[in-house]
């Protein structure tokens, strides 16, 4: 495969076969994962590369760079003495470097190729930028070229030693290869995006269409991967990792640590760096399981991870001083992914994760490879539970830390996590605030709650931001406490409101957006609208009230839709309305007459069903959405004078006030009887904020330095949208007056069928309680909070519990709720 090729010069080999004391950062009991130092202590390594049983690395010595050839199975160390090489990347018996050469006054970079098995190294191209960066399969070698203000990707052809740009004026990066295809980042108009040229069709495709970065990719097989911000700010670098599927043209989101960079995928396994925890660490997903592991837990940086079949490599400053590359030292670590795959790897969620006291907390093991674990609910080195999902009632108010220890035979992981317990809150020595989470998946989305009476809905995004999304509307039933999922599409869902057992949204999907409506008693989904350009949709009784742009005139008109006729009917025309609500015979909207709303040209306007009369409720042109009405008040928020404010009209007596503080931003009201509730950063933190119009007084709903959003209400109970620590959910404040607490049983069980002798985990749930009694239905009880009971005959079963406090008695009975079959039922 030389023959035709120009030996440019001879390099000198420095052999020598080293023997290393394997180093390991965390010993085999503790962590099950060997990780083993390549380097030589005093090292300067970085970009680590792996094929096979080699893997090369750049060394830094004397300034100058040295690659080096590392022999997994000999453990030979080789260095290739070159002129300043770096970014070496290893195909075969191929590696390939940029080299830096001085020749006189003129500085060179050249991309050249090693091969192992002739110990020959030859130059392929010359005057390489000095950002280039090679990447090398089988026979086929690319990069990119910085020139004339443009950066192009280009191809050298070691088999028919020749080069061809891929690439023409464009400003592309960083290309990866895998077979025939080729992908890279390309940056346009501020922002960069991920393509994909396909040598054997002359194809290129654009892989994503963000305005945010979408940087580092890899491919192997049908699968690219790459660090990108697909939802955040334009300009940051809060990344995650996507995988893109050639075969079927999907986005799969990786992580949500926004910290994921430098991606590297090999079969069904990526691995890439992250700094979620404050330091940078490696870890490891596999596309398979969809399970994700943490390969390195040293508090130094571990970086440019490489991958090739079991083996992990990548740079590691342990050793450097203060764990950081610039204390002058970094070596190169190698573990076996298999080890990471199998060893024990603690997780945990935890809710509510903050609340008052008295706080009963769920907590879930979400461990993986884990036969033990002990739960210390203090971090006092106690622990509380060997339980593999304990309640815990923290009694007292604090700050507490939260300990999940698992081991399998041989080694452990721990994981920490918090829980904030507020005192008793009290308001003028009455009223008492509850605060409960309602949805579970931790993937509700902003601006989605609503509530009526003991009913509350919101979305679910479980989808990936690519086109293929998938949302879920969500039910929860406060008196059963039961979640239910109502519709799933893959059009983007939002404008969710309830009233009684009817919920209306709008759904966009392909361009068109229409209103539909469930009915909760009938479970039965009914499409309101066909037109495709509907918005905004409130219901009151038997009327949906909608905007609807079907004239394509530009501005959107008012429609409404009644139930019991079926009839619908253009209410208002020209409206150019942002934001609707409907309360008897009164339609609010806020109107607008530009662009956006907050330069001085929104208003609110209402229209009064029974007298057909359009009534200006603001002229200051500063208003803002939403707007929210109930009886006869109207709220919304003014972003006059620079500081939004919550301001109310009473359509009684035609007066205006202003309900806020003059602080900065307070925004998103709603209203029910005398109370309204908003979401307010007078703190610096987004909390939630009630005002009662009857006695004037402000209360301030939430605490916590977490996001709390979109604030609703209905009667006592305020619903809003909670950023936490572990997703976005949807919580809940109930409020109350000061009195005798009763108890509220509830329970829950780990099985509820299986052979005898079947063992049952009964866990307690219940609210308030101080004592229990449990009938497990075949003549056995116990008084113990979360007993274990073994159903040894077949048969099905009735389990109550009854809870006791001071204050009284309650019990939860469950008709038949545990099935138990003998064991000569199994079938074969």
């Amino acid at each position: 495969m030389k023959n035709n090729k120009e030996k440019l010069y001879s390099i000198i080999l420095t052999s020598t076969t080293l023997v290393f004391l394997f180093l390991t950062s965390i010993s085999a009991a503790a962590s099950g994962v060997q990780e083993i130092q390549l380097t030589q202590n005093g090292s300067r390594a970085s970009t680590p590369a792996i094929y096979e049983d080699n893997v090369v690395w750049l060394d830094y010595v004397n300034d100058s760079g040295i690659i080096h050839l590392y022999n997994l199975t000999t453990s030979k160390d080789i260095q290739l003495d070159s002129f300043h090489g770096s970014w070496p990347a290893i195909y075969g018996d191929k590696i390939v470097c940029r080299d830096y050469q001085i020749c006189g006054n003129k500085e060179n970079y050249n991309l050249s190729v090693y091969d192992i098995s002739t110990t020959e190294k030859f130059q392929i191209t010359k005057n390489v930028s000095e950002h280039s960066i090679p990447a090398i399969y089988e026979d086929k070698i690319v990069w990119h070229n910085s020139q004339n203000g443009v950066s192009d990707i280009y191809l050298y052809n070691l088999s028919t030693s020749t080069e061809c740009q891929v690439t023409f004026n464009r400003e592309a990066y960083d290309p990866a290869i895998y077979a025939d295809r080729i992908v890279w980042t390309e940056y346009h108009n501020g922002n960069s995006n991920i393509y994909m040229y396909n040598l054997s069709t002359s194809k290129e495709t654009q892989i994503t269409n963000s305005e945010f970065w979408q940087l580092d990719p890899d491919i192997y097989g049908d699968n690219i991967v790459w660090a990108g911000d697909r939802i955040g700010e334009r300009y940051s670098l809060n990344l995650d990792i996507y995988m893109y599927n050639i075969s079927t043209s999907k986005i799969t989101q990786i992580t949500y640590s926004e910290s994921a960079h430098e991606p590297v995928i090999y079969k069904d396994e990526i691995v890439w760096m992250d700094d979620r925890n404050g330091n940078r660490d490696i870890y490891l997903y596999n596309i398979s399981t969809r399970e994700e592991f943490q390969v390195t837990k040293d508090e130094s940086g571990q970086m440019w991870p490489a991958i090739y079949d079991d083996r992990i490599v990548w740079k590691d400053n342990r050793n450097a001083d203060g764990g950081h590359a610039d204390g002058g030292h970094s070596d190169i670590y190698t573990c076996m992914a298999s080890a990471v795959l199998k060893s024990p790897v603690a997780n945990l969620s935890v809710a509510p994760d903050l609340g008052f006291s008295p706080l009963s907390v769920q907590f879930t093991d979400l461990s993986k490879n884990a036969i033990l674990r002990s739960w210390d609910f203090n971090n006092d080195g106690v622990a509380e539970s060997t339980e593999k999902n304990p309640v815990y009632i923290y009694t007292n108010p604090g700050n507490y830390i939260v300990n999940l220890t698992v081991s399998d035979t041989n080694t452990t992981d721990s994981k920490l996590s918090t829980v904030l317990v507020f005192d008793e809150q009290l308001f003028d020595n009455q009223l008492v605030l509850t605060e409960t989470q309602i949805s579970t998946s931790g993937k509700a989305i902003y601006d989605s709650p609503a509530i009526y009476d003991d009913k509350v809905v919101w979305v679910d995004h479980t989808g990936d931001y690519s086109g293929n999304d998938k949302y879920d509307i969500c039910l929860y039933n406060i008196s059963t406490k039961k979640e239910t999922r109502i519709h799933t599409t893959n059009g983007s869902v939002y404008g969710l409101d309830i009233y009684k057992d009817r919920i209306v949204w709008y759904e966009s999907l392909n361009g068109q957006s229409d209103i539909y409506m469930y009915n909760v008693s009938t479970s039965k989904e009914t499409q309101i609208t066909s037109g495709g350009s509907t918005s905004h949709p409130a219901i009151y009784e038997d009327r949906i009230v909608w905007a609807d742009n079907r004239d394509e005139e530009g501005v959107p008109d008012i429609y409404m839709y009644n139930l019991s006729t079926s009839k619908e009917s253009k209410i208002i025309n020209d409206t150019s309305v942002v934001g609707l609500d409907i309360y008897g015979d009164r339609i609010v909207w806020l109107n607008y007459t530009s662009v956006s709303y907050s330069n001085g040209f929104s208003n609110i306007y209402m229209y009064d069903l029974s007298t057909s009369k359009k009534t200006p409720i603001t002229t200051s042109g500063s208003a803002g959405f939403p707007v929210a009405i109930y009886d006869d008040r109207i709220v919304w928020e003014d972003d006059g004078y620079e500081k939004r404010q919550i301001y109310v009209y009473n359509i009684s007596d035609s007066t205006e006030i202003k309900i806020t503080p003059d602080n900065l931003s307070q925004q998103r009201p709603d209203i029910y009887g005398d109370r309204i509730v908003w979401q307010d950063q007078r703190n610096g933190n987004l909390d939630i904020f009630m005002y009662n119009l009857s006695i004037q007084k402000e209360i301030q709903i939430t605490t916590s330095r977490l996001l709390q959003d979109c604030p609703v209400i209905y009667g006592d109970r305020i619903l809003w949208y909670n950023n936490g620590k572990y997703g976005n959910y949807i919580h809940m404040c109930t409020i109350s007056l000061k009195g005798s607490r009763m108890p509220v049983a509830n329970f829950s069980a780990n099985v509820t069928s299986g052979c005898c002798p079947l063992s049952v985990q009964f866990t307690d749930l219940s609210e308030n309680s101080t004592e229990w009694k449990w009938d497990f239905g075949d003549n056995a009880y116990s008084a113990d909070r979360n007993p274990v009971h073994t159903y040894n005959n077949a048969g099905v079963y009735t389990v109550s519990l009854i809870v006791k406090n001071e204050n009284g008695t309650d019990a939860e009975k469950r008709s038949k709720y545990i099935s138990v079959s003998s064991s000569n039922d199994k079938k074969d």
